[in-house]
C-alpha cells in the first residue's frame, strides 16, 4: 500500500477535486499527465473523469461507498450519463437537498454513514435507503461539516486536531477503526479536503508536511 503527495490542477487540497473508494475514483479532466499515472498506480481502482454541474469540484460534491454514488441535484443530465456509463455496476443516486456539497455532509462506508445534521428527516432516510447503510447525525466541535473534518478508509480515522477524545472513541466505534487527530497541508486541521484514499493506497496534499505524513501513514497505512 502506497502513500504520495501531488495536487490537482496546482492546488494541494485534493479532496474537493477527487474521490475515491475501493471500487471506483473519480477526478476533473485535465489533470496532468504524470499525476494522473501516479493517481491510477495508487489508487488501483476503475478510473474515469468528468465534471459535477459542470465543476471540478467532484470531491466537494460527491460521496460514496464500494456499491453507490451520491451527486447532488445540481448535477446535469449529461454528466448522470457519463457516470452511468463508465461506472459499471456502481447505482447512481440523485440526492434532492439544499445541502448541495455533499463531501462535507457525509462520511460513509458499506454499513454506515455520518451525516450533516441539519438534513432533513427525509433525506436522511434517503441517503440510509440510497446507500443502503445505517445512518447517524452528529455535530462535532459544534460543526455540522462531517465529510470535512472526518477522513476514514479501511484501515484507520482521522479527525480535527481539536477533537475530543470521547468524539475520537465515539467515531472509532461507529466506523470500526482506530481514530486519530491529524493536520494535513501544512496546519490545515480539516483532514479530507488534504486526503484521497481507499484499501489500496492514499494520496495527500503537496504541502503536507513530513511530521503529517508521518501521522497519515500510521493511520491510514500501516495500521
Amino acid at each position: 500500500m502506497e502513500l504520495n503527495s501531488i495536487n490537482i490542477l496546482g492546488n494541494s487540497s485534493i479532496g474537493i477535486f477527487g474521490i475515491a473508494t475501493d471500487t471506483y475514483s473519480i477526478f476533473p479532466n485535465n489533470i496532468k499527465r504524470s499525476y494522473l499515472s501516479l493517481i491510477k498506480d495508487v489508487l488501483n481502482v476503475p478510473y474515469i473523469s468528468t465534471s459535477i454541474s459542470s465543476s471540478h469540484l467532484i470531491g466537494l460534491f460527491t460521496v460514496g461507498n464500494s456499491n453507490n454514488l451520491l451527486v447532488p441535484g445540481l448535477t446535469n443530465d449529461d454528466e448522470i450519463v457519463d457516470l452511468q456509463n463508465h461506472l459499471d455496476g456502481i447505482a447512481i443516486h440523485i440526492l434532492d437537498s439544499k445541502i448541495t456539497a455533499l463531501g462535507n455532509a457525509i462520511v460513509c462506508t458499506n454499513n454506515v454513514a455520518l451525516v450533516h445534521p441539519e438534513f432533513t428527516i427525509h433525506e436522511k432516510k434517503d441517503i440510509a435507503d440510497f446507500l443502503d447503510v445505517e445512518v447517524e447525525s452528529k455535530y462535532f466541535l459544534n460543526s455540522p461539516l462531517v465529510g470535512s473534518m472526518i477522513f476514514r478508509n479501511a484501515h484507520g480515522l482521522l479527525t480535527h486536531p481539536l477533537m475530543p477524545e470521547d468524539d475520537i472513541r465515539w467515531l472509532s466505534d461507529f466506523f470500526k477503526v482506530q481514530g486519530d487527530v491529524v493536520t494535513v497541508n501544512r496546519g490545515t486541521p480539516f483532514p479530507r479536503p488534504g486526503i484521497i484514499a481507499n484499501v489500496n493506497g492514499v494520496l495527500v496534499g503537496s504541502d503536507t508536511s513530513g511530521p503529517e505524513l508521518m501521522r497519515i501513514y500510521e493511520v491510514l497505512v500501516s495500521k
